[in-house]
């Protein structure tokens, strides 16, 4: 786990279980001036979530973690915050998966691999 400090509340949590994109991710984020919070599977995203809710504005949740689904992920974070921020990545993603999460609360959908530009794009518009 790695955090970057800042005075602000609006962190975003970075769930993704490969090591060298969530230093990349961490890196863009935070040159943006936001916070950021890493984890690695599942377990990790939502114990991290249970502790820092309050900071966070927005999770990027990769679906296809260790450990714990990223669905899975989603359902926790959203019985903590009925209110989370999430945004989905995902290599593929089959419309019906996609059609349920919506249903649930997930209104952003990243594909992967992952244009930087609009991962930065997606955050910002949803960070507050």
């Amino acid at each position: 786990m790695a955090v970057t400090r800042s005075r602000s509340h609006r962190w975003v949590l970075v769930v993704e279980d490969e090591q060298l994109m969530r230093r990349l991710l961490e890196k863009i984020i935070s040159k943006q001036g936001t916070p950021v919070l890493l984890a690695a599977d599942g377990e990790e995203a939502i114990e991290m979530y249970r502790t820092h809710k309050q900071e966070i504005s927005v999770v990027l949740l990769d679906l296809g973690l260790p450990k714990i689904s990223g669905l899975e992920v989603f359902n926790h974070m959203k019985e903590e915050n009925p209110d989370v921020r999430v945004v989905v990545a995902s290599g593929y993603l089959e419309p019906e998966v996609k059609s349920k999460m919506h249903v649930a609360g997930v209104k952003h959908f990243i594909e992967k691999p992952y244009m930087l530009d609009k991962v930065i794009a997606t955050l910002q518009s949803l960070i507050q």
